[in-house]
């Protein structure tokens, strides 16, 4: 008997390993089952727009520089007229523009030079210029004066000028300074 009870013992635990390895979980028929997660779908590829090119690469805007004596004042100008002119008005340098067209609201205007970035407001001048007078000692002026081969102003509606610096800019802000 010893012997019929240890083959006893030995097969209750295999029945009882065969018997829990038989038992799994039995989906329900009136549950869906649920679909594998989808694959996200690929975004399309976003439209890159390619930047414009920085002020000190973009081409000069067309035009030539005039200097008059005897109003103080150096113009910028083209076939189709004035694009910039910096006058002295006594001990101060009116910089007026009528390129950026606000429509007689205030408007900043960002100045860049080889000097850095200065960001500035310009007022209204008459119904679609604008205008910012600078003490002549100041010096946004010399760094106008002093950037190298040239300046640019970019106003907030996305407008430019990107001017060459020449003498005649120099001249007016001497003629201010006395």
């Amino acid at each position: 008997m010893t012997q019929e009870r240890s083959i006893f013992y030995r097969l209750i635990p295999a029945a009882m390993l065969a018997g829990l390895a038989g038992c799994a979980a039995i989906p329900k028929m009136d549950q869906p089952a649920t679909p594998p997660p989808a694959h996200p779908q690929p975004k399309p590829p976003e439209q890159i727009v390619a930047p414009a090119k920085p002020w000190d690469a973009r081409p000069l805007d067309a035009g030539r520089w005039r200097y008059d004596p005897r109003a103080k004042s150096a113009i910028y100008a083209n076939s189709s007229g004035s694009l910039i002119s910096l006058t002295c008005l006594g001990s101060s340098i009116r910089i007026a523009s009528d390129s950026f067209s606000a429509g007689g609201r205030a408007m900043t205007v960002d100045l860049k030079s080889s000097f850095g970035n200065n960001r500035l407001r310009f007022d209204p001048l008459g119904a679609n210029g604008l205008q910012l007078s600078l003490a002549a000692q100041d010096q946004k002026l010399d760094q106008i004066a002093f950037s190298r081969g040239r300046f640019a102003l970019e106003a907030a509606n996305g407008r430019s000028l990107t001017l060459p610096v020449h003498s005649e800019i120099g001249r007016v802000i001497e003629d201010c300074r006395g």
